[in-house]
């Protein structure tokens, strides 16, 4: 049985993490990849994401934590 306090701070570092320690390997990669994508979006336009504020903004940080968020629950229940 896989440890679900190191599954649970896998997730945390990085979104999918956790899902490849517990041997869940498509919602592992599915998780890495989006949080790649957001995490590529800051590194790329760091300083725009940062500035540009109203809508769009509360929509890229919500969609980051929710990820985060998701992942975490997710093998939380599942191990």
């Amino acid at each position: 049985m896989k440890n679900k306090k190191l599954a649970g701070l896998l997730s945390l570092m990085f979104p999918g993490l956790g899902h490849l320690y517990i041997g869940r390997y498509a919602d592992g990669i599915g998780f890495l990849l989006g949080g790649g994508v957001l995490w590529g979006a800051i590194v790329l336009k760091g300083s725009y994401l940062f500035e540009m504020g109203g809508l769009r903004t509360l929509i890229f940080w919500g969609g980051l934590i929710a990820v985060y968020l998701y992942a975490l629950v997710d093998i939380v229940r599942r191990v």
